[in-house]
């Protein structure tokens, strides 16, 4: 306990540090070598921006059309800015809060025969015939330009989520998708597995329709527990204590990045994980409303505000919230929420930001329904069972959920080419549940078994994340370097209850059985989880066309377990692991990008085998081989990526003895292709494949070796299109649709019972008038069957997809 407690101390100290040099802030007169070739004035003053920590003010507007010339050499931040101006017609001014304001000067008349007159100010006018008083224009953040240039567009342009650095997409050595704000508006997601549906690699939906939370496989392996991550912080779930199911209205971006990542995040998925990146305050006075009624009795209203608090250049605040009451496409089950996340930014001082954030969240939800296979996919003599069948007890079944969070990320500049970045979350959820499922089907083909389980768990984790990023050069090499040591620290209080519960009739809808005990406590532990990563990461680039990126971790991970209801199976486990990656990309001139990866992770696996030893770590590792294409000046990007992923040392219940064991190897290898466009014209588009060949390799139980992983198609993919009018009489006008494709499953290990492929159809059509905007989104437009089926004790359940569903929305912007 005293190593964590100064590991604690330690990183906390790194944050005062650092908080404690705000004094010592470069300069605004510091020289700074600047290398930014002539390009979009846009562009380059991104490039001026990151590269003299200088906060820039302008209205997007200004710099959509002009070019800069670039400037090259050592020069003042001042002197920088002026060159990159020079012919543009801008010009700019510092304000008190370190920031800097670009502004165009209006045109003014000058009388040829006349003294030039005194302006306002005192200022005369120039020889141009312009004045040197600035006229104030809406002004915005120009990070926030990128940022607002991406949510338009379906294609974004950089991510830190693979890297943990802002690093182009195109340089990204790994398969990773990034869902835009404006590709979520348009097929208007309302769970984080809607989001998922048009990207390459991964599975939202493996159970079918699940209002509860999001399930996450990425390659085939699940990730549901350990693969969540918000802010670049990890959402741990272990042992489903509670569960997460984030709220898409409030992301300003996912990012998906497939394979491994403990070599900057620690213990995780083998397949991948998925970003959420909260929406954040920026320069920009904005104001959304939007109202939402649809199927199964909709109605929710949204709000997303945000802007400079009383006009400072010092501070800014968002605040998004929800509020939705529904129903699904099952009987008594709701899908109501309460979401609110204000956020703030204040910065404190030239190259030094802090960004406060809170959410507080509260479902009102229901389970998902497993029906026999025989009256859903398969044909029963008995007739049809409906989609809307709700198999549980109306007057106990719940599922409640409260999730609450603070935090902050804290930006600073050390130096020149060196910054420090400290995020740290705190984070509590309760989940109230109690489930009534079915469990068995009777010989008549009508009577269904079913039981009751119940869980009442609280979770509290503090993260943290400590990095420090810098750039410098070794002759021809260009290095980015990241350092970094992070903490997690996980406390579950976890109670769960099981029994029977009575039989129903299958195809009487309103039967719900005769009244039943309430089942019977057979769970009450205290977990808590440490783990303390180190890591280091280098991205060198050389000769400009060459990308080496090599990194390296090292984890100490810690469980221990206090069972209440039998004290001597408590235990605690220690785990330390390292785990690394390896990538070479190149760089071509005309976008294209061809690169190998090397990766490993690791997962501890809590528990004891049957010599009472803790078991180790699973582990894996991936090869992948890719290649990125992003056209010059377009906002496109295509990728196609080949992996051989393996999964090792997981722990399965032996078949014979019912006891844990330590044997499972599983191997995925596949093809993902995926290509995003927004094109000028009005045309978004979105296209995903992908290929999977899974095996078991190694098991406990025989019948499953050599076999597909359940719930895993063979292949899936997606087609998405969307036209906008982009000018003319009927500007803002929208129509679109989607199809998406999943092959083939298996509901049980041994691969005897084969679920069919599925393909469901998507539409949406909107106008933006003005202010407004007007829309009508069609999920599973012609209302296909689309089944997923599991093994259950020897029966086959089934679990519908989602069903047809309209969502009609009004939205006003200012």
């Amino acid at each position: 306990m005293a190593h964590r407690s100064r590991l604690v101390f330690i990183s906390f100290l790194l944050g005062l540090v650092v908080h404690a040099g705000f004094a010592l802030e470069t300069s605004a007169q510091q020289r700074i070598p600047f290398n930014i070739p002539p390009q979009s004035l846009s562009s380059a003053l991104l490039q001026f921006s990151e590269t003299a920590n200088v906060e820039l003010l302008v209205d997007a507007s200004l710099t959509s059309a002009r070019e800069s010339p670039g400037v090259t050499g050592t020069y003042t931040a001042e002197e920088a800015l002026s060159a990159l101006l020079a012919g543009t017609g801008l010009t700019h001014r510092f304000t008190s809060g370190g920031a800097v304001t670009l502004v165009e000067a209006p045109a003014m008349p000058v009388a040829p025969s006349a003294a030039p007159p005194e302006g306002p100010s005192g200022l005369s006018p120039r020889a141009d015939g312009t004045t040197g008083k600035p006229v104030k224009l809406p002004e915005v953040l120009v990070k926030d330009v990128r940022e607002r240039e991406d949510a338009a567009s379906y294609v974004a342009e950089e991510t830190s989520t693979s890297t943990k650095s802002d690093t182009p997409l195109i340089e990204t050595p790994q398969s990773i998708t990034v869902i835009t704000r404006e590709r979520m508006n348009a097929q208007e997601v309302n769970t984080i597995a809607e989001a998922l549906r048009y990207t390459a690699g991964v599975q939202g939906e493996p159970f079918g329709f699940e209002p509860r939370f999001t399930f996450l496989r990425f390659r085939g392996f699940d990730a549901t527990q350990n693969g969540l991550f918000k802010d670049g912080l990890q959402l741990r779930n272990p042992g489903f204590a509670v569960s997460y199911n984030l709220e898409p209205y409030g992301a300003e971006r996912i990012d998906v990045l497939r394979g491994p990542a403990s070599f900057l995040y620690g213990q995780g998925s083998p397949g991948g994980l998925l970003n959420y990146i909260t929406k954040r305050p920026t320069g920009q006075t904005f104001h959304e409303l939007q109202f939402l009624t649809g199927s199964f009795s909709r109605y929710e209203g949204r709000l997303d505000l945000g802007g400079r608090v009383n006009d400072s250049d010092a501070l800014a605040f968002r605040l998004t919230g929800l509020f939705r009451e529904s129903g699904t496409q099952i009987d008594q089950v709701p899908n109501d929420r309460i979401y609110i996340a204000p956020a703030l930014t204040w910065r404190a001082a030239p190259g030094t930001k802090i960004t406060f954030f809170a959410h507080f969240q509260k479902d009102q939800l229901g389970s998902s329904q497993a029906l026999p296979a025989e009256g859903t996919l398969r044909v029963n003599p008995n007739g049809s069972i409906p989609a809307a069948r709700f198999t549980g007890f109306p007057d106990i079944e719940k599922q409640n959920r409260t999730e609450s969070s603070v935090g902050y990320e804290l930006q600073h500049r050390l130096a020149t080419d060196w910054d420090f970045v400290q995020k740290l979350r705190y984070s509590m959820t309760e989940l109230d549940l109690m489930n009534i499922f079915s469990s068995s089907f009777g010989a008549d083909r009508r009577t269904v078994g079913r039981g009751a389980f119940g869980s009442l768990g609280t979770l509290n984790a503090l993260a943290i994340d400590n990095q420090v990023h810098g750039r410098f050069s070794t002759g021809p090499f260009q290095h980015l370097v990241l350092g970094g040591l992070d903490f997690q620290r996980i406390t579950v209080k976890l109670r769960q209850t099981f029994g029977a519960a009575s039989d129903i009739d299958i195809f009487n809808r309103f039967d719900y059985g005769a009244p039943f005990p309430l089942p019977s406590l057979f769970l009450d532990q205290h977990v808590t989880q440490w783990q303390t990563g180190l890591y280091l990461q280098d991205q060198i680039k050389f000769y400009d066309k060459w990308l080496l990126t090599v990194g390296g971790r090292h984890d100490w991970a810690n469980n221990d377990t206090q069972d209440n209801l039998t004290p001597s199976a408590s235990q605690s486990q220690d785990d330390r692991k390292a785990t690394g990656r390896a990538a070479l990309t190149y760089l071509f001139d005309f976008g294209l990008a061809p690169y190998v990866s090397y990766s490993t992770f690791f997962l501890p696996s809590i528990g004891l085998n049957q010599s009472g030893q803790p078991f180790s770590p699973e582990t894996g590792r991936q090869y992948e081989v890719g290649i990125k294409y992003q056209p010059p000046g377009s906002r496109s990007f295509f990728t196609a990526a080949l992996f051989d992923l393996t999964r090792e040392n997981y722990v399965q219940t032996d078949p014979g003895t019912f006891l844990p064991v330590q044997r499972g190897k599983a191997r995925s290898r596949g093809l993902e292709l995926e290509g995003l466009a927004s094109f000028d014209s009005g045309i978004d588009l979105i296209a995903s494949y992908t290929l999977l060949d899974n095996e078991v390799m190694e098991s406990a139980d025989p019948t499953e070796k050599g076999k597909r992983l359940t719930q895993t198609p063979a292949q899936f993919g997606s087609l998405w299109v969307k036209y906008t009018v982009p000018d003319g009489t009927w500007k803002g006008f929208g129509i679109g649709g989607g199809a998406r494709y999943t092959g083939y499953t298996y509901s049980d290990v041994a691969n005897q019972f084969r679920v069919p492929s599925f393909v469901v159809g998507d539409a949406v059509i909107d106008y933006t008038w003005r202010r407004y905007r007007f829309a009508l989104n069609i999920s599973n437009i012609f209302n296909h069957d689309a089944f997923s089926c599991f093994d259950r004790g020897g029966t086959n359940f089934c679990v519908f997809g989602e069903r047809r569903t309209v969502v009609g929305t009004v939205a006003y912007r200012w």
